[in-house]
């Protein structure tokens, strides 16, 4: 092994800028940071990380990370409401049909759910969360509360009461300006328009 040869820290320091690299010809000044205004401050960058921790959360406690939250999440939907099209299914979790149809198609292979052809409307398939399916949501019904209880463990029981209020309003008030429709229970948060009912109609005959 190569013994390394111990500098003061004072002597580091200096080292450390005479060893800066300067680019030479650049006229490009860094930008100048709103005092307090860190990645810390943004809302967006906050809710996306709380969510990874969510995911790592319900993946360490729930079902041996065999299922995703969002492929629980259909599960229960349909564990609850089944017979239902793929498109309010979406309309339940803010999904789009394409990221709908995958998670299906994924559970249905594990005969965790099964659909069949609507016979009021040959082109659309109904949902229903096979026996097996129930059983999983109700098998792992515990640990997936736990794993929000243990999410919002770090406020107190007024905190999280309030946090989820807060939640709820920012989810309702942003609704509208989401690339997909969330409307759950049949019913969105604001009135549909007529122009978004228009095309609710065109994507079920199509």
């Amino acid at each position: 092994m190569i013994a390394r040869k111990k500098f003061p820290a004072k002597k580091v320091a200096e080292l450390s800028e005479k060893s800066t690299v300067k680019v030479s010809g650049s006229t490009e000044k860094p930008l100048k940071k709103p005092e307090g205004y860190t990645i810390w401050d943004r809302p967006g960058y906050l809710v996306r990380r709380l969510h990874q921790i969510h995911v790592a959360m319900f993946l360490d406690k729930v079902a041996d990370g065999s299922m995703t939250p969002i492929q629980y999440g259909l599960l229960s939907i349909l564990a609850t409401r089944p017979n239902i099209d793929q498109f309010t299914i979406g309309e339940e979790l803010g999904l789009d049909r394409a990221n709908v149809a995958g998670i299906l198609k994924r559970l249905e292979a594990r005969k965790l759910i099964s659909r069949i052809v609507d016979d009021d409307n040959r082109r659309r398939k109904l949902c229903v969360a096979t026996s097996k399916g129930v059983a999983l949501v109700k098998l792992h019904e515990k640990a997936m509360k736990d794993c929000q209880t243990e999410l919002l463990s770090p406020l107190s029981v007024q905190e999280a009461k309030q946090f989820m209020g807060l939640l709820s309003r920012l989810v309702e008030g942003n609704n509208e300006s989401s690339r997909t429709s969330l409307r759950p229970n049949g019913e969105a948060f604001l009135p549909a328009s007529p122009i978004a009912l228009r095309k609710r109609d065109n994507k079920e005959k199509s």
